[in-house]
Formats: C-alpha cells, structure tokens, sequence
C-alpha cells in the first residue's frame, strides 16, 4: 500500500512538470504573433498559470488538513491526553491547516474568473464550510468522552465530513483541471501571434520553470512533512504501554508492536503471519469469525473485558478497541485494535469485593454479639434468682424435695452454660488465659476425639515437629476442636476422615482479615464430607442458625468458636465444596517469649464479722437475693437502686461496695470512682450478668478490686467478698 501510494505521488508530479515544459515548448515554437496580441496572451497564460497554481496549492491542502482531523480523531480514540485541545497536538494543527485553506479559497476568488471557475469556487467555498460545521460536531462528540458519543464522531469522521472533505477537493480539483485547460487555451492563442511572441513565450517558459520548481518544493515538502507525521505516529504506537495489533479480513496478524510484546509475551517474528485465534481461549475461538465479519461490515465496538491467552498459557483480561482498516480508496482490507491489560486492576476489584463481603459479616456478626451479650445479661440475672432461691428452700426442705430442687439447680447450671457459649460469641465471657502448646493440646485431644466420633469415620493427626506456643484458655481450645470435630463427623454420615493439623505461617499485613502482619500458629479442621453451600458459609458463624434438626443442634457450636478464635486475637476462615468436604483453619498469634501465667486461687468462703456493705443494684430481686445473702452469713447489708441514693449517704462506715456494672443511669465503673474519689480506701465487687470486657480486676491500685459474674452462687458471692475485704485490709 504504502509503494502504491508512492507511485502515484511520483506520477502527479511528472504530470505536473511534463505539462508545464510542454506548454514551454510549444509557446517558443509557435512565437509569430505580434507583440500586442503576445502581451496579451502572456497576460493570460501568467494570469491562468497563477490560477492553476493557487487551486493546485489548494488541492494539496485539503490532503493535509484531511490527514490531521485523521490524525487527531486516532488520538481522540487511543486516549492521547488533550488529543482535542484546540492549541495542541494534531488538533492544533489540523485547525492550522483548514485556515490555510480558508485563505487559499480567497486567494482564488481574488482571481479574474470566468462563471465557470467562480461556480466551482463558490461550490468548494460552501463544501468546506459543511465540512468545518460537521467538524465542530465531531470535536464536541469526543470531549463529551462517552462512549457512544465518541462512536458517534469516529462515524462523522469516516461518514458525513469525508463527503463534504471529497466535495471540496472534487470542486478546486475541477478548478485547477479548468486552469489548465484555460492556460493551454491561451498559449494556443499566443502560439499564433506574430513572432514577436517568441520573446514574450521565453519569459512565459521562464515563468513555467519558476512554477514548476514552486510546485516541485511545495511537494516535496508536503511529502517530508506527512512522512514525519505517519513517522511520528508510528513511533507513538510503537512505544505504547498498550498492545496494538492489526489483522487482515481473514484473521492473520499483520502489525504487532512492543506493547503486544509485553502484554503477550510473544516477540513480532512469532506472531505475524499467523492467525489471531493463538491469542483467544479454545472457547472463543469461533467468535473470531464473527468479529471479522463485523469488522468487513464497517463496524467498530469495544469489549470492557474480554479474556486473552499469554504466550506461558496463562489467562489474562484486555479492555480491547477494535475498528476496521480501509486503504486509500476507502475500501476495507483489515482490522486495528488497541487493548489494555486489566488482569492486575480486576484481581484487586476481586480482592476488595471479597474485603467488603468479609467487613459484611464481621458487622453483622458484632451486632449480633451485642444482642447476644443484653439477652444474656437479663438472662443471668433471673438464673441468680431462681439458683439461690433454690439453695434457700433446699436447705429447709426434706430429701424427696431436696431431689427437686437438685433437679432445677442442674438445668440452671445447663443455662448457665448456654448464656456462657452466647457471651463467648460476644467475646464478653471472662477467661482465665495461659501459654499453651496447640500441638500438645491436639495430641492430648485425640483420643477423645476418636472416641466422639464413632468406628466408621477416621481420625489423623499431624503435628508440626517445633512447639506452637499461644496466649489462650485450654479448656476453650479444647471446646474449638470439640466442636470442628462433631460438626465434620455430623458431615459424614457414611463415615469417612477428619484430619486435624499443626503448623506455623507468616502472615503479612492483611487488612481484609484484620490481622497484623507477624507469625502464626494454624490449626486446620478437614473432612471430606458433604460440604455447604456460599449461602450456609455467609451465616456459618451466626448463633442460633443451624441445618441440623433441633434435636441435634443449638447453632451455638460454631459461633462459640468464632468468638473464643476472635478474643485469642486470632480468624477462622472456611473453605468447603459441596460433595468434597470442608476445612476449617484457624489462625492464633505464636508468643514469642512464652512465660508462665499466674493463676488465682479463690479464698475458703467464710462468713463476716458484721461488716457494713453497700450493695447499688438496679433489679429489686436480684438486690433482695444479695442482701439476704450477706445478712444470712454475718454481714450487715444496704442496699440502694441508684447511684444517687448511694452517694447521698454517709459512707464512712461502710466496708464494702457491691456495685452492678450495668445499672441504667451510670455504667459501674463511673459510680466506682465516685465513691472511691470521696472514699479512696473504699473497696469496689462488681457483679454483671453480662461478661463486660471494660471490667478489669487488676485496675485498682491495692488490688481490691474483683468481679462475681452472675449467675453465682452464694459460695462464690461470699468468697470473693471475704477475698474482697481481706486484700483492702492487707
């Protein structure tokens, strides 16, 4: 194409040069005629020859602002930055060149012309001013920068402003053929003359020479000016981070640049000549035949997302520009595309989608643990009711009622244990924490474990060789692998393998699973059961939903382990296919210097020597169940609903404060300091239904400070009131 277009070049010019050394020749040869009908004729022939001339000049601009509005609608499309600014670029130039032109069509009406050539000025004068209207619509199309808008100006481009650009250049083509036919006219008239003309032919081939070395530099010009600008062009594609291809109607690849290197990964020697199709997956493969045959149709789109295929054989994604290609007759040989490599931009959407759907649950999972955490709290305090109600009449009645209250003592303990596993979830329930090794707790575990889950599932396990040490409470973890292993043998009721492991991992920072970078022990639960569903994993962890019958489950199990994994500063994440089976792993931080945690022994309950003590409880039955304890045991006990009634009253010699860390006006804490701000030596018990992690039993100074969480027993309230009042007198 581009000889073809070299060719042509060449044979305009010869055709320039030879009509004007033959218009030469002929004026000498035919110099016979008298000087005033030479002078005449030579006025013609310089008056047709300037013509010619100017409509040639405006011939050739009108190729050269056609090019430029090309030019810049590529830009436009390819994402060039300012591709439509008005003062740079290809757009700068290209209006640049249509007011050359606009001058030039004045230069031609300045002209003596006949109505012939006037017509056709007039008509290339009104071609361009369509041509320039059509352009105003093209320019404001591409800034709008949608998509249609911009598909609507690439058809201006190669539609409506084609047809007007062919009308101009058609009129001042025809222009310049009439300056020709008037110059040769002219000279013809002048060849008949006297032979004084001789002498007025050799100044008009004087001029015919000046002329031809005119057009012969304007050409060359314009020839090294657009061989710069496609140089230019070239070497812009070339160099751009995005791949550009271009393939001919039957799909072989023809132009590969640098950029398709490095999104492919093939080299051009690889890839030309051969049919697009090594780039499309073996699914896409037929859809190949589609796009060309769209592109044939004259058809541009865009694909937001379309998959590729690397030269290693992985899977990448493209935003992909595809137009067709004409050549210099407007006819169709091929297409051109553009395309991006996204695959990085689409892991990282992936990624924060799965963040966003984590930060879902997590909130969903909070605010159910605050349910959890106030249903607890009035839960308890009805168990303290009932529990030491039932202490009280069972120490008055015979056995066969004793039997009874035996009974309900029980089943309030098993509530206890349920409103324990709901503050677990809470991350609410007090813990005894220590160091531990999760390998030895896994081995110590497993033939417990085995023993749980009947003769027909298996159970592995496999410790890593080093010690695992974390900062948690044994009998939860314990509870953790209780749970993971009943629920995998519930998974398999044709028997099967579980396969509990050990191991060490370095996590970096992950702010998707809200973990600080560092080393971690990893416990993995695996079954090979039946597996669950995307929707049963969304609410695995919530409590109270199960897909067991009601008589084999609470829903509790699991949300007991989220919340005992979450207060060890550790995750749970689960991963299970239906018909394959499920594993669950857990994540807790490794203690990096191990040392031995102190443990409490609670003091032998004793009974008082008639001690004062102020008990601020806002539930009547609750406060009456307290008094009544202290009182039956040696005590003297007040005991008020409010903060206010408490600080109102004289306090000097009061022992003890017994204070709820829930009451409705004032959290305890704040009452606490209060009374401690009046009173520093004043000893503080909180008791709470609901396992507040704000409360911290080391946080006063001599240590006096403890907390009775409810239910409890009177044994528990009088131990630690005795141990409450021994370590403030110490």
């Amino acid at each position: 194409m581009r000889m073809l277009r070299r060719v042509r070049v060449g044979v305009r010019l010869g055709g320039a040069f030879g009509a004007v050394a033959l218009l030469l020749i002929i004026m000498i040869g035919v110099a016979v005629a008298t000087t005033l009908a030479q002078r005449h004729a030579d006025q013609r022939a310089s008056e047709s020859v300037a013509l010619r001339h100017d409509a040639l000049v405006a011939k050739f601009r009108t190729a050269d602002f056609n090019g430029w509005q090309t030019a810049y609608a590529f830009d436009t499309i390819r994402g060039v930055p300012e591709a439509t600014d008005d003062t740079v670029g290809t757009r700068a130039k290209f209006l640049a060149s249509t007011a050359a032109f606009q001058q030039d069509l004045t230069r031609l009406g300045a002209h003596q012309l006949t109505s012939t050539e006037r017509q056709q000025v007039t008509t290339a004068e009104n071609a361009f001013t369509r041509f320039m209207e059509v352009d105003a619509r093209i320019v404001s199309g591409y800034r709008t920068g949608t998509s249609a808008s911009i598909a609507a100006s690439n058809d201006l481009v190669s539609g409506e402003a084609l047809y007007w650009f062919d009308q101009a250049a058609t009129a001042v083509d025809q222009l310049a053929a009439q300056a020709e036919t008037d110059t040769n006219a002219d000279t013809a008239a002048a060849d008949t003359t006297s032979n004084r003309g001789l002498q007025l032919m050799v100044v008009s081939g004087v001029i015919c020479l000046g002329i031809t070395a005119v057009l012969g530099w304007l050409t060359t010009r314009m020839i090294t000016n657009a061989a710069r600008n496609r140089a230019i062009l070239a070497a812009i594609v070339e160099q751009s981070a995005d791949a550009t291809l271009a393939v001919t109607l039957d799909g072989t690849i023809t132009t590969w640049n640098s950029g398709a290197e490095r999104v492919y990964g093939y080299t051009a020697d690889e890839v030309l000549g051969r049919s697009a199709k090594m780039l499309l997956l073996p699914d896409r493969e037929a859809l190949l035949a589609s796009v060309l045959a769209d592109l044939a149709a004259g058809r541009q789109f865009q694909y937001e997302e379309a998959p590729r295929l690397r030269k290693d054989g992985s899977e990448i994604f493209v935003s992909a520009l595809l137009w067709p290609l004409c050549d210099d007759d407007g006819r169709i040989i091929g297409g051109a595309a553009t395309e991006r490599d996204i695959t990085a931009r689409k892991q990282r959407e992936a990624e924060q989608k799965i963040a966003d759907q984590h930060a879902a649950i997590a909130t969903r999972l909070e605010s159910l643990g605050l349910l959890a955490s106030g249903v607890a709290h009035d839960f308890n305090n009805m168990l303290a009711i009932i529990l030491n109600c039932t202490e009280f009449v069972a120490e008055d009645t015979g056995d066969e009622v004793a039997d009874d209250l035996n009974r309900i003592r029980n089943a309030v303990k098993r509530a206890r244990e349920l409103t324990s596993q709901l503050l677990v979830f809470a991350k609410r329930e007090p813990t005894q924490v220590e160091i531990v090794d999760l390998n030895v707790v896994v081995t110590d575990a497993t033939d417990l474990l085995r023993r749980s889950i009947g003769a027909n599932i298996t159970l592995h396990s496999q410790t890593c060789s080093g010690a695992l040490p974390v900062r948690a409470n044994r009998g939860r973890l314990d509870q953790i692998l209780l749970n993971l292993v009943v629920n995998a043998r519930d998974a398999m009721p044709d028997g099967g393998a579980v396969t509990i492991t050990t191991g060490i991992t370095e996590v970096p920072e992950d702010p998707a699973r809200n973990l600080s970078a560092g080393r971690y022990a990893e416990l993995a639960v695996s079954d090979n059961g039946t597996g669950m569903s995307a929707e049963v994993k969304d609410r695995l962890f919530e409590p109270f939903f199960t897909t067991k019958t009601a008589d084999k489950g609470t829903g509790l199990g699991l949300a007991t382990v989220y919340g005992i994994v979450g207060d060890a500063g550790g995750t749970i994440t689960v991963d299970s296919t239906l018909g394959v089976g499920t594993t669950f792993r857990i994540l807790l931080p490794v203690v990096v210097h191990p040392a031995g945690a102190e443990t409490e022994t609670p003091e032998t309950p004793e009974s008082g020597c008639g001690e004062h003590i102020l008990i601020i409880e806002d539930e009547d039955t609750v406060r009456e169940l307290v008094v009544r304890i202290l009182n039956r045991n040696g005590y003297r006990a007040t005991a008020v609903g409010d903060a206010d009634s408490a600080l109102r009253m004289d306090l000097d010699d009061i022992a003890l404060s017994v204070i709820d860390m829930n009451l409705p006006d004032r959290p305890g804490r704040a009452i606490a300091a209060e009374l401690q701000t009046a009173h520093p030596a004043l000893p503080v018990l909180f008791i709470t239904g609901q396992g507040d992690d704000s409360a911290d039993p080391t946080a006063d100074a001599n240590g006096a400070t403890r907390i009775v969480y409810k239910p409890f027993t009177a044994a528990e309230l009088l131990s630690n009131v005795a141990t409450a009042l021994q370590t403030a007198g110490a």
